[in-house]
């Protein structure tokens, strides 16, 4: 068992690059700086974009997105003039690293035509944080993130650090992924199963750098407790409308319901992609008056929904070209408040949720299996309690935010950080 001890043994400044941020499903990555920066770590974030305008961001979101530096809308000036200060002061490097990454194999002419972007943008980023006072930069997702992060750091000659996170950059659309991991001076990623898959993919010249550690969360922010209704039960979801949700399994689910005689709301908090594609095959299976597709919700807004529902459900599915979730954060939210969950025994998913034991997992794309759950829980007040009890444990042990960011910490900066074995003072 470890301990914490004391700040940063020095002043050291983290440039974290990121794609699109903030945004709803990054909620992990603001706690984490956060919680970095309570520990006095400068972290100065780059992203390339700002978040849609209509992303409904929280005000801790609102406030974070202040100091954020983007790329893009690009500042056409101050592209060209860093393009000509690494041509002009270190040619050599910055003709090497666009030689390293054009001539590695890509899975299409489209993916080379990106990697030249972000390339581009990645000499932006480092002209623009040139004369910061950092010690490495970090890298949250494997996909255009890492490649600009990569270009400044070897234009920079600093290192730079990964976090790697379950998504299409490593599942469905990997570029680079072999060359970001062994180019990286540590990796991270937030399950067993992402680290598996991604040092099978690299093998040994990389795989051995790369640890797993879990997101975490702030507990005080799901305080324990409901909000009394009284109307129908309430099955809530949460996330992107996509594929690898398995949402219209859900939809399909509550149709079963409907039929066997069961009166609920079922509630889908999210956008994305597959709105029409579910708000059609509700409308199709006459549900219009039963299921709500709610729309993207701030997170404190979220948080009030976890505390209405009767039962949480997140029916995850692996798509026919790969693509799959890691542990999604919002099956730990709803855990953390006590809700019994439902979920899908997918690899990284039995990683957080054992089956009869903290919530309950049905196959993938099996709407009967899942309905059959659901109505186990609605028709079992004692069974819903007992699993969001064990479901609260369960998050308490493994998902607790100082903790799982003190290993992160401390898994890629030691040298900054001390952990001490308290079990050895005893």
């Amino acid at each position: 068992m470890h301990s914490w001890t004391g700040e940063p043994r020095a002043n050291k400044g983290l440039i974290y690059v990121l794609g699109t941020y903030p945004l709803l499903t990054t909620t992990f990555i603001d706690r984490e700086i956060r919680t970095l920066r309570g520990w006095g770590v400068s972290v100065q974030v780059v992203a390339v974009r700002r978040p849609p305008a209509d992303v409904p961001l929280s005000g801790d979101q609102q406030e974070l997105q202040r100091d954020v530096r983007y790329l893009l809308p690009v500042r056409w000036v101050d592209l060209i003039l860093g393009h000509l200060y690494f041509l002009l002061r270190r040619p050599r490097r910055l003709a090497r690293t666009f030689a390293f990454l054009i001539t590695r194999p890509h899975p299409s002419l489209w993916a080379r035509v990106k990697t030249i972007l972000h390339f581009g943008e990645g000499v932006y980023a480092a002209y623009l944080v040139r004369d910061l006072s950092f010690r490495e930069l970090h890298a949250h997702f494997a996909d255009r993130a890492a490649t600009i992060a990569l270009v400044a750091s070897r234009l920079l000659g600093t290192p730079y650090s990964l976090s790697i996170h379950a998504a299409r950059d490593i599942f469905v659309d990997p570029v680079l992924l072999k060359e970001k991991v062994v180019q990286a001076r540590h990796v991270v990623t937030c399950t067993a199963h992402n680290k598996s898959h991604v040092a099978s993919i690299v093998g040994r010249n990389g795989g051995d750098a790369i640890t797993h550690v879990r997101h975490g969360l702030d507990l005080s922010a799901f305080p324990i407790g409901k909000d009394r209704s009284s109307g129908p039960p309430v099955i809530l979801s949460v996330g992107q409308l996509k594929p690898r949700k398995g949402l219209a399994q859900l939809v399909r689910a509550c149709a079963m319901l409907r039929d066997r005689g069961y009166r609920f709301r079922c509630k889908i908090v999210g956008r994305g992609p597959q709105y029409a594609q579910l708000e059609t095959l509700i409308g199709g299976l006459a549900l219009a008056d039963t299921v709500d597709l709610c729309g993207a919700l701030r997170h404190e807004d979220v948080v009030r929904e976890y505390r209405r529902a009767t039962v949480f459900v997140l029916p995850c599915v692996q798509t026919g070209d790969g693509d799959v979730d890691g542990i999604p954060n919002v099956l730990a939210e709803a855990m953390a408040l006590q809700v019994p969950v439902v979920s899908t025994g997918l690899p990284a998913i039995r990683e957080l949720v054992s089956d009869g034991v903290n919530g309950l997992l049905v196959p993938p794309d099996d709407a009967a299996s899942l309905a059959d759950a659901i109505a186990r829980l609605l028709d079992r007040p004692d069974l819903r309690t007992r699993l969001g009890e064990e479901g609260r444990r369960r998050v308490l042990e493994t998902f607790q935010l100082e903790p799982n960011v003190r290993t992160f910490a401390s898994t890629l900066w030691p040298e900054w950080f001390a952990r001490q074995d308290t079990a050895a003072r005893a």
